[in-house]
């Protein structure tokens, strides 16, 4: 078989990617940039958007696969006047896994708040989690978060 290019490689020459015997199930292989890579757990990356922090609400976010919820980060479109708001992340059991406070006091645009859960952050494929806002703020202002779900 000298000199066969892979490209014309059939069936039973064909072989899966190095350290696939070892890799666990579900997980993806990365490459580096250098001709190398690693095996890793599937991430997801859920993003959900609060059109005014001043208005107490909930938002739902389905949750397309298993994992656990390794961070939660926000930004704000502008600076938050009138107070503090508070974010209250939820599994679908309505245990809070922890919160993100926004603050008022020298707030822009651009600022990032982030949540590492350290429990209640277990998700199974098509749960939800809940994020409710205290619409502690007086200002018009949006939010967007990113919520990274790193497969099981």
């Amino acid at each position: 078989m000298a000199n066969v290019n892979h490209s014309a490689l059939t069936d039973p020459y064909l072989h899966e990617p190095k350290g696939a015997s070892t890799a666990s199930s579900g997980d993806v292989y990365i490459a580096n940039g250098s001709g190398s890579g690693a095996w890793t757990s599937r991430r997801s990356m859920i993003t959900a958007h609060f059109e005014d922090i001043s208005t107490a609400a909930d938002i739902y976010l389905p949750m397309p696969y298993a994992g656990t919820i390794s961070k939660i980060q926000s930004v704000a479109s502008g600076a938050v006047a009138g107070g503090d708001v508070t974010f209250t992340f939820r599994n679908s059991a309505g245990n809070s896994m922890g919160t993100i406070v926004v603050t008022s006091a020298g707030s822009a645009a651009g600022d990032v708040d982030t949540l590492a859960p350290s429990s209640n952050n277990t998700v199974t494929a098509s749960d939800y989690i809940r994020v409710s806002c205290d619409g502690g703020a007086s200002s018009h202002t949006e939010l967007w978060f990113v919520v990274s779900v790193d497969g099981s």
